[in-house]
């Protein structure tokens, strides 16, 4: 009893519970360190630790399955007899090496595993087209995810693993081609991503999209990113029914206009809640199939409030819905992104996603810095959208213009309310430069006091956050003896969130 009391405690666990912990510590977490860290690097310090930790380590197989070609060879053979017939994790990386040394490393990792790809699970490759064609031809009957990248150009995978992998489930291609149209792997996925870059020859055809997409009926998620405008005409589809894909969550297109109306007019996704079309495709022609989508999601959650966001960009838009509250803030929002002049774009959302949505939702609007304004939007989009309750101005070109419609009240008498958005509660500008005069003579007129006794006053102002810029005390106090708050807040900042675009395209490569 005394010599387990002078033990550490996680050493008075149960071996099972030990060998989880350390299964815990060394995993690689997908994808990122799937691709830069070696877990058996991390299982020789375990190891070092003591003589039960090494015990521990040799006697748990699993702890050995996660390959990775930055290890030595000779080690990664230890590891294979040490797995058993644990299933492996593989991960095959190109680095930069002096030639003639630049394949070497990853030929030699792939030719030590190769011969257990009967065990393989994960497998995560980026690598030369040399290494490629080693891929092993035999059965992959454990494979759940492959993803792989071509570093040296467009290359044709035909039929690896024999086109024998029943268990996959997410298939992840880049600057890489499979026979689309006949491809057996792709007929239990969940996930199917394709990424191919401008002036390939391995572009993919409409009709091999298509029919990639029917092989895949239970499909969850479809990303496709192709710079190349295929040869093959979109409309080449005809009359081919209509797939439904009942399960299907998340689309991203980034393809020519044609090619995305030619799939979508094709695909019945009742589920879909999360939408990115490119640039220059027909709004018109979505709507048909977007307001479907949305009102779904929402009818069939058990959330009676929602907020609403649009953010919008020079070159692209991005709206999106998540719960009101906290609490349900796990939901996936139904999220939309699409490219084009942004004018036109918002303008279409206004008209035909809005009305979709419960009049009592809040709206967050946020104008990212580019975008100029011009007198004609007061009326096509601004007034539209009295449910504005955070308004937020990035580096605008002219933002006088926006806080001369806020600061005085409109002559239209017939609206319910003649102030520019009625309920705006936080406000924040982000500028290296403020006129300080003119913003404390707009913030008067529009939440300081008055004589008047009018009823339809603005909602007083919650926060007002100031970014950049300098700010003396005085002004700082000026501010918040104005709004009658101390919730007004001044940083030395630039701006701090990615934009929609770099967030997916960080996605989609």
């Amino acid at each position: 009893m005394s010599l387990m009391m002078n033990q550490p405690h996680i050493d008075r666990l149960p071996i099972e519970t030990i060998s989880n912990i350390f299964l815990l510590a060394i995993r690689p977490i997908w994808p990122r360190e799937y691709r830069l860290i070696s877990a058996l690097a991390k299982l020789a310090v375990i190891a070092a630790v003591s003589k039960r930790w090494r015990a521990v380590v040799d006697s748990t197989p699993e702890l050995w399955s996660f390959l990775h070609s930055s290890d030595p060879v000779e080690i990664t053979r230890i590891a294979l007899d040490k797995s058993k017939d644990a299933s492996l994790t593989v991960t095959c990386i190109q680095y930069e090496h002096p030639e003639p040394d630049k394949d070497l490393v990853a030929t030699r990792f792939i030719d030590c595993v190769k011969p257990h790809v009967a065990r393989w699970r994960f497998v995560f490759f980026r690598v030369n087209s040399t290494a490629l064609r080693r891929i092993p031809a035999a059965a992959a009957p454990r494979l759940r995810r492959f993803t792989v990248q071509c570093q040296d150009g467009p290359y044709l995978l035909d039929n690896p693993f024999g086109g024998d992998a029943p268990q996959l489930r997410e298939l992840a291609c880049s600057r890489v081609a499979l026979r689309w149209d006949s491809a057996p792997l792709l007929a239990g996925l969940s996930s199917l991503k394709i990424v191919l870059f401008q002036k390939e020859r391995l572009s993919i055809r409409c009709s091999e999209l298509y029919a990639a997409i029917a092989s895949c009926p239970r499909l969850q998620s479809l990303i496709i990113r192709q710079g190349s405008i295929s040869a093959d005409d979109p409309l080449v589809l005809g009359d081919v029914p209509t797939l439904h894909l009942p399960f299907l969550t998340k689309i991203k297109l980034s393809i020519s206009p044609a090619f995305t109306n030619a799939i979508l007019a094709r695909i019945e996704a009742p589920a879909c809640n999360n939408f990115m079309a490119e640039a220059d495709v027909e709004l018109s022609d979505l709507t048909d199939r977007l307001i479907p989508y949305l009102a779904t999601v929402l009818s069939n959650q058990p959330i009676k409030k929602w907020k609403t966001a649009i953010d919008v960009q020079e070159e692209v838009i991005r709206f999106s819905i998540t719960p009101a509250h906290k609490e349900w803030t796990v939901w996936q929002p139904f999220d939309l992104e699409l490219w084009g002049e942004w004018i036109p774009t918002l303008t279409w959302i206004i008209d035909k996603l809005l009305p979709s949505i419960a009049t009592q939702d809040p709206i967050i609007l946020k104008f990212s810095q580019g975008c100029e304004y011009f007198d004609s939007l007061l009326d096509r989009v601004f007034l539209r959208l009295p449910r504005v309750e955070h308004l937020v101005l990035e580096q605008n070109a002219n933002p006088e213009l926006v806080w001369e419609w806020l600061a005085e009240p409109m002559d239209d008498s017939t609206r319910p309310s003649r102030w520019l958005f009625p309920k705006l509660r936080k406000l924040e500008l982000y500028s290296f430069y403020y006129d300080w005069a003119f913003l404390m003579e707009k913030v008067q007129s529009r939440w300081g006091p008055t004589q008047d006794e009018d009823s339809d006053r603005p909602e007083p102002l919650e926060t007002l956050k100031l970014m950049g810029g300098n700010l003396s005390a005085e002004q700082m106090e000026r501010f918040k003896e104005v709004l009658g708050s101390c919730n007004v807040t001044h940083e030395y900042s630039d701006l701090g969130e990615d934009s929609a675009e770099s967030e997916w395209m960080a996605d989609l490569s």
